[in-house]
């Protein structure tokens, strides 16, 4: 809204999508042509990065899947985009990112694209707690 001749995209992890979920409703509803790209992991990505390297990998209820259907990717947000009125697509392999972005950035409303991505993948750099910039990890 601050810039409504600009595009604008989010990229987002599948956790913090799903905490403001109900813009979708103020995207649709208001025509707001805001692009929003997915990081899925099917994790609370920053959360389980720290139970990885702090914790040994022990998980504390961060998997936002169906731990007994591990093959389904779960919340669907193609179903629940479409269902506050947005386009979304589910990209799962890197050859259809190309077009998938073109097909998002071409489009004169509300997009989303939920990319799954592996879960193993860490966010970098970041910043261990009550440390300073100086002590940023950068490397895996």
């Amino acid at each position: 809204m601050a810039f409504p001749k600009e595009q604008v995209i989010d990229i987002d992890g599948d956790g913090s999508f799903l905490m403001n979920i109900q813009e979708l409703a103020t995207a649709h509803i208001e025509k707001i042509a805001a692009k929003a790209i997915i990081l899925n992991n099917q994790h609370l990505g920053m959360v389980m990065q720290w139970e990885d390297r702090f914790y040994a990998g022990n998980r504390g209820n961060t998997y936002l899947g169906d731990p007994a259907n591990r093959k389904q990717i779960y919340p669907d947000y193609v179903a629940v985009c479409n269902s506050f009125g947005v386009p979304c697509e589910r990209v799962m392999f890197r050859r259809d990112l190309r077009a998938a972005i073109k097909r998002m950035l071409d489009s004169e409303e509300p997009y989303v694209l939920d990319i799954v991505v592996p879960y193993t993948e860490h966010v970098l750099p970041f910043i261990p707690a009550n440390r300073t910039v100086a002590d940023m990890i950068w490397k895996p």
